[in-house]
């Protein structure tokens, strides 16, 4: 479940929770596929946060295994250059690593 501003918000992503305005009036049901109307109302009555649906930032959950050989073996190649004075195995760096690759895979031409 994510928690957004409403000026983060999408049309079509889908409430978690009920939200109300401040005066604790209703005003959308847990449920609700959202609208740029909709959004706009939240705005208007100064609602700070909503709870979406999904996952918690957003983001579509993309694996390094759904990109093309090229593509991986090319990022990695790029990463490890990149990486190649930092030493450490401390688990922050391994991760940091890994979405480098995944960024560069992501954004090479060869994703399958």
């Amino acid at each position: 479940m994510a928690n957004k501003s409403p000026h983060e918000l999408k049309p079509g992503q889908i409430l978690a929770e009920d939200v109300f305005n401040l005066d604790a009036k209703k005003l959308f049901p847990s449920g609700t596929k959202l609208t740029e109307r909709q959004i706009e109302i939240l705005m208007m009555w100064g609602v700070e946060n909503v709870h979406l649906q999904g996952n918690d930032d957003g983001a579509e959950v993309i694996s390094i295994q759904s990109f093309s050989n090229t593509a991986k073996q090319d990022a990695e190649a790029v990463v490890q250059k990149r990486f190649q004075l930092v030493k450490s195995s401390h688990p922050a760096v391994i991760a940091i690593r890994e979405l480098a690759v995944l960024e560069l895979a992501k954004s090479s031409d060869h994703p399958l």
